[in-house]
């Protein structure tokens, strides 16, 4: 509810403070079941309800003002990490359902930028996802659990799968069956009943028929078969056929009435919605998968709601009767109607995508009604978006990865060379602020940048790594004599020549060097450089405060650093540029002594010995 400043103003005349009024605030949102909190652009927590803080398991006094990454590092390499940053750096809110791993919930949750941060509501949805689960492990079991013997068909008529019903009804070798065509399993006198069951599932419609295979196995044996077609996409794949022993039930109605029972529950359990329609377009037959899928039972069908729901999309592609009412006299017995990807509402008013087939049922060549199988696709429509929204992020990841590394060890020695002229105190104070504040923002917009990818692959060449290596120091030195630190070089082999991407390697080094400058407030930085057989051995030490021998394991895994405004990918990258030159990287290092790095390169043949 909107307060407009003078309602404010008459609130605070009354003895109503803005503290009590943020208090007012935060009891109320306390009072919901989902969880709410805000993040600034830094991704501080700055707010956190109590829902929140109870579905994710963590003390928000803690919490607040803290960095979202650096509390809950689990995070990082899901989606949430990608969905929160595609909606604070496009400015536009994003929905998802995701995992959480620290106390195994799901979540709903919905993202919205506001003010330059980011406002997060989320319910836990874990139940929901069990029992859909609980739904698909049903329906993969449907088919080897049921009592009646099942096969699967394709469209050539080549035997798939069967169950072990299947199996009993039919004691043959299952090898026998797999790959074969059905024809050769069906006397000859009973093939034509067998093709007319399915042909007609193969074009869309579910049919039955009692056939007796007595005189073919000289014992009384009768068999109900089912046929259904399997639809994925609004094509069919195949053919279900589903095979009951009526024998015994064959002289006794109220069996047969339990066969249709049967044949009823078979078409209950199928995850398609299923709708029978007689020839006035009246619902006769409505199975559990449609009624939960658009909310309407059987009783509130009417010939009017069933085509609100299916036929809008259809209307334009036939010729309607009278008043514009789909009629059986509309159609032929050739109609098929197909549609794919239709919008429709369930009866409480949320929208769903579904995918259907109508056709005509067919009795003694006359049209005597229709079946229509849809399915939902709302889910599958879903993922699809967000795998799309995923490869163009990559493709734009990989873009600007590769702008940023260019960019940012040149940016890096002119603030060198900035903060040097500044010392000596030529120049304007206020000309050297903006730069170095211009400077600051194009290091936050390279980081951010370095965050979607890694670097890209270049050829390459022979390189000399004595003179990489003084190049990188001598860039270096302008920012390291600022913090009065020393960095020193110790050949004690001359001309090692490698094979490898110059400027790849080049930005190793930086990276280790910069961090042993960052990890120090003065003192001296050693750079040996030596050989080993095969190898360049280069050893980068410093005398920074060290890493702790718990976190040692971990140094080079994305994401993870020790720095309060590190990302982690500069480590991380290196490890995989020297791993990609077939060499490979060591660190040692003690808690407030110092750190070494030493990095192996195979050397040129023509360097060994």
């Amino acid at each position: 509810m909107k307060t407009d400043n003078n309602n404010i103003e008459s609130l605070l005349g009354k003895g109503v403070n803005a503290s009590d009024l943020v208090a007012s605030f935060s009891k109320t949102m306390d009072l919901l079941s989902d969880g709410v909190l805000y993040l600034d652009g830094n991704w501080k927590f700055m707010y956190i309800n109590e829902a929140a803080e109870t579905h994710m398991s963590i003390n928000r006094e803690r919490m607040l003002g803290k960095e979202l990454w650096d509390e809950l590092p689990e995070l990082v390499r899901t989606f949430f990490y990608e969905a929160f940053h595609h909606a604070l750096m496009k400015e536009t809110s994003v929905e998802f359902d995701e995992y959480y791993s620290a106390n195994d919930t799901w979540f709903h949750v919905q993202a919205f930028p506001k003010n330059g941060g980011l406002l997060v509501i989320f319910q836990d949805i874990t139940q929901k996802h069990l029992a859909m689960e609980v739904v698909e492990e049903s329906y993969r079991t449907l088919f080897q659990k049921h009592p009646e013997a099942v096969c699967s068909i394709d469209m050539e008529g080549n035997i798939l799968a069967i169950n072990s019903a299947f199996k009993n009804l039919f004691p043959i070798d299952e090898k026998l069956f797999l790959g074969s065509h059905y024809k050769e399993f069906v006397p000859q006198n009973k093939l034509k009943s067998v093709e007319y069951l399915f042909n007609y599932a193969i074009n869309g419609k579910p049919q039955a028929m009692e056939i007796n295979f007595s005189e073919d196995v000289n014992h009384p044996f009768h068999l109900l078969i089912t046929t259904l077609p399997i639809i994925v996409q609004s094509n069919i794949i195949g053919v279900y056929g589903i095979i009951k022993d009526i024998t015994s039930e064959r002289d006794s109605l109220e069996k047969y009435f339990e066969v249709s029972k049967m044949n009823e529950l078979i078409l209950e359990s199928v995850e398609e919605g299923i709708a029978g329609l007689d020839k006035d377009f009246k619902v006769i037959m409505w199975n559990h998968a449609a009624e939960k899928m658009t909310g309407y039972t059987k009783d509130e069908l009417s010939t009017e709601v069933f085509q609100q729901l299916f036929m809008k999309n259809a209307e334009n592609n036939l010729k309607l009767g009278e008043g514009n009412i789909l009629t059986i006299e509309n159609l032929s017995k050739e109609t098929i109607i197909r549609e794919s990807e239709v919008s429709i509402f369930h009866k409480d008013g949320t929208p769903i995508i579904v995918e259907f087939v109508l056709r005509p049922m067919i009795v003694a060549d006359k049209i005597v009604g229709m079946v229509c199988t849809f399915r939902d696709i709302t889910e599958k429509k879903k993922s699809e978006e967000l795998l799309y929204q995923s490869e163009k992020l990559s493709a734009v990841g990989q873009l600007a990865a590769g702008i940023a590394h260019e960019i940012r060890n040149p940016l890096t020695s002119l603030k060198g060379f900035l903060q040097l002229i500044e010392m000596s105190g030529n120049g304007k104070k206020e000309y050297f602020d903006i730069m170095n504040s211009e400077f600051r923002r194009i290091e936050q917009i390279l980081n951010e940048l370095l965050i979607m990818s890694k670097p890209q692959k270049l050829e390459k060449d022979t390189c000399l790594l004595n003179s990489l290596l003084e190049h990188i120091v001598t860039l270096l030195n302008t920012q390291a004599i600022i913090k009065n630190i020393y960095i020193e070089i110790e050949e004690e082999s001359k001309n090692l020549f490698v094979y490898c991407i110059s400027n790849q390697i080049k930005q190793v080094f930086m990276n280790f060097i910069k961090n042993a400058i960052e990890a120090m407030n003065k003192g001296k930085i050693i750079v040996r450089l030596k050989k080993d057989r095969s190898f360049a051995v280069v050893e980068v030490i410093d005398e920074g405060h060290g890493i702790p021998e718990s976190l040692l394991d971990r140094v080079g895994e994305p994401f993870f650093t020790t720095k309060e405004k590190g990302t982690g990918l500069g480590l991380m990258v290196s490890f995989q540029i020297i791993e990609d030159h077939g060499g490979d990287i060591q660190l040692e290092s003690k808690e407030g002594k110092g750190t070494k790095f030493t990095v192996r390169l195979p050397l040129r043949e023509e360097n060994r010995s």
